[in-house]
């Protein structure tokens, strides 16, 4: 969920940075990264590297400097580089090397830690260069101190997925995989989009992915196992798969294309009207939600149903903006920085648009900014809201662009909803319980959006016999 770090303690970033530089070979200068609101901040300038080494040497600094200076809770530095330390003992790992003993972080300046990182980057870099490069070994380190946050909007992102969300950002969903949606904590599949090479493979809701080009997926992130199915157009991936029909394996083999997901999809289901929302991009969707209700309300439709599922979140204006169609005037989240200053944001220009019954569907995956929409909507009792508990992943977090082309997504603060509750960790609890069921939907049901019809049903078909005096 980005939004705006504030400005404070610029000038300490400024000069840790400064000084951790002055331990990186020919790069002479760096200015701390200025941040702008509700967008990718302005990268780092400074003055050409000689090297890519170079670049690389200074997007290490600039990750540790921000991690110390904006993470949304102050971190201990030794904890912070031993965690870069063990990046790298993971990916040596990866690729079988028996690397030397490392004995540890000692002492905690800040400097004199980042320097240990540093010299063993290089150290193994000079060793083993021809498995791992120095970028590689960077990227390592950084993914490791993200990691060690433990909070699921602080990652290190490859230049490959930086340039992918700044296209997400630009409301352009198009990557290139296999056209199917998944489900954790067993990557399962609970969509295959039509005409995608999953649906050419004759994969099926239901079906799990165990192995990917022959590596196990166990023990795998859901966000992990993605990045492995996903790659260029025209390359191919070979997937164990495990049916649901009948839990036999089977090894395919498909070629990736470039799949293209819309935000906002929306069609009637029965007399009620279903709108898809699969993210807060761009404020295009704002008004294509808003369009959606409209029509189907001017139709005559007796309900409206928000499919949050899968929604990972997105940008917290847009959400906040489409709130204000849905909400009266009044708190939708609150937002605590490191210094523990919190913010209590209401909701604007508040226009509910709303003339029949909501029921907002949520599932575990539904994320950040999704989760605080579907929090504001219960507190203030706007809907009704059917599925599983949410993911509990909510931060405000922004995107830093790094000199070698990489970025770091970094929380900057803390958010609850409007009422106050914690959602990070924690999540949004459904009014009513339902979960998928994987049978059903292999028989083409969908158990929570049934459950959504047949409680619209019995709530209009109350309202329609009290309006009559029917009883």
């Amino acid at each position: 969920m980005p939004t705006a770090p504030t400005a404070r303690r610029c000038r300490p970033l400024a000069l840790l940075l400064s000084l951790l530089l002055a331990l990186v070979p020919f790069v002479p200068q760096a200015h701390a990264a200025v941040v702008a609101p509700l967008a990718p901040p302005a990268p780092m300038q400074t003055r050409t590297a000689s090297a890519p080494e170079s670049a690389s040497l200074q997007a290490l600094a600039e990750a540790y400097v921000l991690l110390l200076e904006k993470y949304a809770v102050p971190l201990d530095p030794s904890a912070l580089v031993a965690a870069g330390h063990a990046g790298l003992d993971a990916a040596l790992a990866d690729k079988g090397i028996q690397a030397p003993i490392y004995l540890g972080v000692q002492g905690d300046d800040p400097t004199q830690l980042f320097a240990s990182l540093r010299y063993r980057i290089q150290a193994l870099a000079a060793r083993y260069g021809d498995q791992l490069s120095e970028r590689d070994l960077v990227a390592a380190a950084i993914r490791g101190m993200a990691q060690f946050t433990d909070d699921a909007h602080t990652n290190y992102v490859s230049p490959e997925q930086y340039a992918e969300y700044l296209q997400w950002r630009s409301g352009a969903v198009t990557y290139g995989g296999i056209g199917a949606r998944m489900r954790g904590p067993v990557p399962t599949i609970i969509e295959v989009f039509p005409s995608s090479p999953a649906e050419q493979a004759g994969l099926q809701p239901g079906d799990t992915i165990v192995a990917v080009d022959g590596r196990s997926v166990d023990g795998l992130r859901l966000d992990e196992v993605v990045d492995q199915v996903r790659g260029p157009a025209g390359t191919t991936v070979t997937l164990d798969v495990q049916r649901a029909s009948s839990g036999r394996v089977d090894q395919l083999t498909l070629v990736r294309a470039e799949v293209t997901v819309p935000f906002v999809r929306a069609q009637r289901v029965g007399a009620f009207g279903l709108v898809q929302l699969r993210g807060f991009p761009e404020p295009s969707v704002v008004t294509e939600v808003e369009q959606a209700i409209t029509r189907f309300q001017a139709e005559g439709v007796r309900g409206i149903i928000l499919d949050l599922r899968g929604n990972s979140g997105g940008r917290i204006d847009v959400g906040s903006d489409l709130l204000s169609r849905f909400v009266p005037e009044g708190p939708i989240y609150q937002a605590v920085d490191r210094d523990g200053h919190r913010e209590v944001v209401n909701v604007r220009h508040a226009r509910p648009i709303l003339t029949v019954p909501l029921v907002v569907l949520i599932d575990e995956g539904t994320a950040s900014m999704g989760e605080v929409f579907a929090a504001a909507v219960k507190e203030h009792a706007v809907g009704h809201l059917i599925g599983t508990p949410t993911a509990g992943a909510v931060a405000a977090s922004i995107y830093v662009p790094l000199s070698d082309g990489s970025a770091l997504q970094l929380s900057v603060e803390q958010v609850y909803s409007g009422g106050g509750a914690l959602l990070d960790k924690v999540g949004v609890a459904p009014d009513e319980t339902v979960e998928l069921d994987l049978d059903a939907l292999r028989q083409g049901h969908d158990t929570q959006l049934d459950r959504a019809v047949s409680y619209l049903q019995q709530l209009t078909g109350a309202a329609a016999a009290a309006a009559t005096g029917v009883r």
